[in-house]
């Protein structure tokens, strides 16, 4: 899982990563650490976030399948988009 879409989110609100992270009460650290790949929400994060933004989940988050054998990955888009597959 990715959070694909929380920092064009945040900066729209004209939000501070400290901001957001105060407002949905985890840690500060944690927000940079989403934005850049390095942190996967959990169930309870991602429900925050949803509701803390009135937004769809797929506006915030896109779910990718790896491969462990090949490293292909493959982006699980909502029902009726095509997936796409990528290699790492």
């Amino acid at each position: 899982m990715r959070a694909i879409g929380l920092r064009a989110l945040r900066e729209a609100r004209g939000l501070t990563q400290r901001q957001l992270a105060k407002d949905i009460g985890i840690s500060q650290n944690y927000i940079p650490a989403l934005e850049g790949g390095a942190r996967r929400p959990g169930p309870g994060v991602q429900e925050r976030l949803v509701k803390y933004f009135g937004c769809r989940f797929e506006d915030l988050f896109q779910l990718v399948l790896v491969n462990p054998e090949t490293s292909q990955e493959q982006v699980l888009q909502p029902t009726g988009q095509k997936p796409s597959v990528t290699r790492r």
